[in-house]
Formats: C-alpha cells, sequence, structure tokens
C-alpha cells in the first residue's frame, strides 16, 4: 500500500491476519553494485567481504531513521527528539537496544561463497559442500541468540588453540601473522575471566576472523563470532615495552570476548543508560585482565589515556553530556569513562565484591524476556554492598557528571640518621559537577550554596564539599630502572588544601595523589612531582 523508493520503505496490507503464534516466511532477494575505482561502497569484495543483518530487511518502524536535528524538526512542526528513551518508557523496555524489531533468535544459515574462500556466520557447522562452482556452508546455533548477525567470506589460514575444552579458531589472512599470539592470549584470558567470575561461557566455540580495513577500524562481537579489522590487531605494530603503551590486540580481543557475556547474555533495554552494561562492563573486563596480565603499572597508561580521550572528546561532542548510567551510546562516555568508573569500583570495593554483584546480576537478567534490564537495576545492586562511607561513589560515578582537580603543589624530602627519608607534600584537591553543557554547578535544587572557599590558595578556589577517599602515594626506582611503590594508601580528603608527611625507608623519586588517574581528574598531568632533597 506504500513504496517510498527514498528511503526504501515499503507497507504491505496482509490478505489474512497473522493469529498469535502463526507463522509466516518472509522471501527476499538482494544484490550490490560491484565496486569500482571511484565507487567501493559494496562489502561484498574480492577477498574480505564482511556485513552483518542491518543490510538485510528490518520489519517494522525504524526509529533510528527519525530525524534528530534540532533545527530540522522546528521546521517540519516536530516536537524536539529524545536521543534516547528514558528507563521508565515501559514501551521502551519491551524492545532490546540492539535488536528492536524481535527478541531472542533461533538461528540457521547457509551460506555460499567462491571455492577457495571461506564463508563463516554464527552458529556451529553442520556441512560443508561444493556445487556449481561455488562453496557452500551450513550453520546453526544451538542456542538462543540475539538478532544480530555477521555475514563473512574471504581466503582464510588457520591458527588454533584451546581454552579448557573451548576450541578457538583465528582465522587469518596469510602474511598477517605478526599478533596472533597476542589475539589469541586476550582471548583465552576473556573467557578464564568471565567464567570465573560471571557464569558460564555458552557456547561450545570461538571464532575471530580478520576482515580488511576498508569495512572499518573496529572489532565486533557476534554469538561466539568476533570479526576483528586487520588495521587494529592483525597488522598493527605494537609497542608494549615500559616506555611504550599497551598490548591493544590483546585487549581488545578480551573487550570483545567479555560481550559474549556483557550483551550476548546481559542485553539492556533500549533506553538511556543501556550501553553502560555492554560496552563499560566489557570495558572494564579488558582492564582486570590486562592488569593480571602485565601488571598495575601499565594501569597508569591505559587509564591516563582513558581519561585524556574523555577529557577531549566531551568538549567536542554536539550531544549534551549525560551521567554514565544515564548515556545515550556515547563512546567517550560508555567506553572511557565507564572503564575507568568501574575499574576505580574495583579498587573502593574489592574486586571479588563487585564481580560478585555482576555475577547475581547475570544470574537475574541473563537472556531475559522483555520487559528488559535497565542501569538502574545494577547500581542499585551495587550500591546495595556499598558501605556507607563509600556511597558519594555511586553519585558521583554514575548518577552526575563529576570531575576533580588534584594536584601536587610542592614534594620535598629530607634523609634521617638511620637511613630512612621523610617525605613532605603538600596536595590540593577540588570536586565540581557540570551540567550536559559543561556548566559548573555548585548549588543545589533548592538554590543554596554547595561551594567551599578555603583561605590558603592563591587564586579563589571552589569545590563540593570533600568527604573523599583518595590515594596517596610516593614512588621510587629499583636498579633497573623500574618505578617501585613505597607508599600507596587511601586518605579521606576533607580540606581543598592537604599536607602530608611520611618516613619510608626507601629513597623516593615521585609522590602522587591519585597517581593512576582512577578518578575523573580535570588534567591527568598534575597528579605527580618530583621529590627535590631538602
Amino acid at each position: 500500500i506504500m513504496n517510498d523508493t527514498i528511503y526504501n520503505v515499503s507497507i504491505y496490507h496482509l490478505s489474512k491476519s497473522l493469529q498469535p503464534e502463526e507463522e509466516i516466511t518472509f522471501n527476499f532477494s538482494m544484490s550490490n553494485k560491484p565496486n569500482t575505482l571511484f565507487h567501493s561502497d559494496s562489502p561484498v569484495r574480492t577477498n574480505g567481504t564482511f556485513f552483518n543483518n542491518y543490510n538485510f530487511p528490518v520489519i517494522g518502524y525504524m526509529e533510528m531513521n527519525e530525524a534528530v536535528d534540532k533545527k530540522i524538526r522546528e521546521k517540519y512542526g516536530l516536537a524536539e527528539k529524545q536521543i534516547m528513551a528514558s528507563p521508565e518508557d515501559s514501551l521502551a523496555r519491551m524492545r532490546n537496544y540492539i535488536s528492536n524489531n524481535s527478541d531472542w533468535i533461533q538461528f540457521e544459515a547457509t551460506v555460499s561463497t567462491a571455492p577457495d574462500q571461506i564463508a563463516m556466520v554464527p552458529g556451529k557447522l553442520q556441512r560443508e559442500w561444493e556445487d556449481g562452482g561455488r562453496r557452500y556452508f551450513h550453520y546453526k546455533m544451538k542456542s538462543k541468540m540475539l538478532h544480530f548477525y555477521n555475514v563473512i567470506s574471504a581466503k582464510y589460514e588457520l591458527y588454533e588453540d584451546k581454552w579448557n575444552d573451548v576450541p578457538i579458531t583465528i582465522y587469518y589472512h596469510k602474511g598477517h601473522e605478526y599478533n596472533l599470539e597476542r589475539i589469541m592470549k586476550g582471548a583465552k584470558a576473556g573467557l578464564e575471566y568471565c567464567s570465573t567470575n560471571f557464569s558460564p561461557y555458552q557456547h561450545d566455540q570461538l571464532r575471530i576472523l580478520e576482515f580488511p580495513v576498508v569495512a572499518g577500524g573496529f572489532a565486533q562481537s557476534f554469538a561466539n563470532t568476533v570479526p576483528f579489522s586487520e588495521g587494529v590487531g592483525f597488522i598493527a605494530d605494537v609497542d608494549d615495552s615500559e616506555e611504550g603503551g599497551v598490548d591493544y590486540p590483546f585487549a581488545i580481543t578480551a573487550h570483545e570476548v567479555a560481550h559474549q557475556w556483557w550483551a550476548h547474555q546481559v542485553i539492556g533495554a533500549n533506553t538511556k543508560g543501556s550501553t553502560m552494561m555492554s560496552e563499560s562492563l566489557s570495558e572494564y573486563v579488558s582492564l582486570m585482565v590486562l592488569q593480571k596480565t602485565y601488571g598495575v603499572d601499565k594501569m597508569r597508561t591505559f587509564l591516563k589515556d582513558a581519561l585524556d580521550k574523555y577529557l577531549l572528546q566531551r568538549t567536542a561532542d554536539r550531544q549534551e553530556e549525560q551521567p554514565l548510567m544515564r548515556v545515550e551510546n556515547q563512546p567517550h562516555i560508555h567506553y572511557n569513562k565507564g572503564s575507568m568508573v568501574f575499574y576505580a569500583l574495583a579498587d573502593y570495593l574489592g574486586e571479588d565484591k563487585l564481580n560478585s554483584v555482576l555475577r547475581a546480576y547475570v544470574d537475574s537478567v541473563g537472556f531475559q524476556e522483555p520487559p528488559y534490564t535497565i542501569s538502574d537495576e545494577l547500581v542499585g545492586m551495587i550500591r546495595e554492598v556499598t558501605p556507607d562511607s563509600l556511597q558519594y561513589l555511586m553519585d558521583d560515578m554514575f548518577a552526575n557528571i563529576t570531575l576533580y582537580d588534584n594536584r601536587i603543589t610542592e614534594a620535598t624530602y629530607s634523609k634521617n640518621n638511620d637511613g630512612t627519608f621523610t617525605v613532605d607534600l603538600n596536595t590540593q584537591t577540588t570536586k565540581y559537577r557540570t551540567g550536559g553543557r559543561g556548566k559548573r554547578i555548585f548549588k543545589n535544587e533548592l538554590g543554596d550554596s554547595l561551594a567551599l572557599k578555603i583561605e590558603g590558595v592563591k587564586r579563589e578556589t571552589l569545590s563540593l564539599p570533600l568527604a573523599d577517599y583518595i590515594d596517596i602515594g610516593v614512588f621510587g626506582v629499583d636498579e633497573e630502572g623500574k618505578e617501585t611503590v613505597i607508599y600507596l594508601k587511601k586518605h579521606k580528603v576533607e580540606a581543598i588544601v592537604g599536607n602530608y608527611s611520611f618516613t619510608v625507608k626507601d629513597e623516593p623519586k615521585e609522590v602522587g595523589i591519585d597517581p593512576y588517574n582512577k578518578l575523573i581528574d580535570t588534567n591527568s598531568e598534575d597528579n605527580r612531582k618530583s621529590v627535590t632533597e631538602e
């Protein structure tokens, strides 16, 4: 009854209405326009086809295609559009945020390709054969999954191993062997951490597949299948030395494997905050396995990078910023800020305590039918195990946009007669909140001022009331030139200006307040300072 050729939307009226539990079959055919030198829009390529089910027809109203620009909507007399629905929207809770037009599905597919390529979709291979110059693969998923799947085909070499009884296969392009061990190591670490801490892995295999960088520089997790761009993993020149960065093929793989739990077991409603449960928690897993594998020193590199990216991108985002538990699919919030928040939470509460909450959360909402879970449910469960002295963290980290300015203003040391060292350091700490456009807030809902003005600071400094536990650290250097932790402890900070004195056994080289950048700090560069001898 309607055929819109501009937006490719058609409306059909069934001659006979469908009854509950009744089924019909929808047949369709599609073809691609071949790629040329000047037009390269098709994902179907000579060697390295990769696309997902969003390329296929979708049944139902696609709200994501509505105009969102404020001026355009005003021009056509449309009300301002929310980016994502509120968690209180009961209708939005009936759909998950990944596959709006269906819930969990049973999946089976047959794919044909060129005779020298391997074609793959989620599921386990049932049969393979050749016919008419084509190579066929029949896959079937044993358990239910999201209506979210990939189709991929290429000439592949195989790199195989196992985690417990789960076979892991990396499908890679010949000549791209550089980081296979790193990727395999990340896959095993992700499976081990998530299975141990959250719930059993729901599949009996794991496949990681390389695809060309022209299709994008990312990795993406589907049920038991992880397509991974050559550009961020397979041909990466990784510098994970002491002076370099982190092993990011390892970290990215662990993140994507974690999605087998955080998205493919627990999936949030189509509302604000849901990407916190998928992206933030997957990135949290990545940080924890990175720390366990490479040590806490590497976390400073990762966390500082995450903080700097969040601070930079929040200034450039045209979309109004939301607190983490109301994030509207903004990557710098759910990846960068989210990873820092959950890492810090594990540090404050204890990793085992936080993971016990996450385990209970998976047990409660994993594979659930509508209505789907919302961020309030997870935050509420964490709040229940948080002691009174740390309840401020739940408000700061999840419910508000809270930032710190922690800095070392002065640091000296002196050597004592008994061979020990006395370290004296001065700190300055301020905390504030902002609205979605970055304006600082120092008043409560009643309009009362919450700002502290502290004497003794060179310039007027405002802060929200402080009763915050923040790491204070003293660091040295060993014979090999590596940093050593001489002293690291959380102190209750209740004033903007702080004065601390410590007696330590080893010679200090540097001091810091929040030295590992666990908190959302407006400047990651001034948390540490070299100490000078008096």
